[in-house]
């Protein structure tokens, strides 16, 4: 699937329905509380990056909060939680 992030265009795997139960969760666990925990949001991503199929030479010579915004848009489409996905 293709995703637009940054002005570019990423490749990344499909996400199964077990893949997207395994994020929904991982970002549960960000949220618990009422209080965001910031090792499990990184968890997050990088389970995002796992399952895309990204790693360290897709992202040569990016900053650390670029790449975040790359693995935050694909958690987003994989949910189905962007503007796109919902219809507006």
């Amino acid at each position: 699937m293709i995703v637009e992030a940054l002005d570019k265009e990423w490749n990344v795997n499909d996400c199964t329905y077990k893949q997207r139960r395994e994020l929904h969760a991982l970002n549960a666990k960000v949220w618990w509380e009422g209080k965001q925990d910031v090792g499990a949001y990184y968890e997050l991503l990088d389970k995002v990056s796992e399952i895309a199929g990204l790693g360290e030479n897709d992202f040569e010579d990016m900053r650390m909060s670029d790449i975040d915004i790359v693995l935050q848009t694909i958690f987003i489409e994989y949910l189905g939680l962007s503007k796109k996905a919902i219809g507006d």
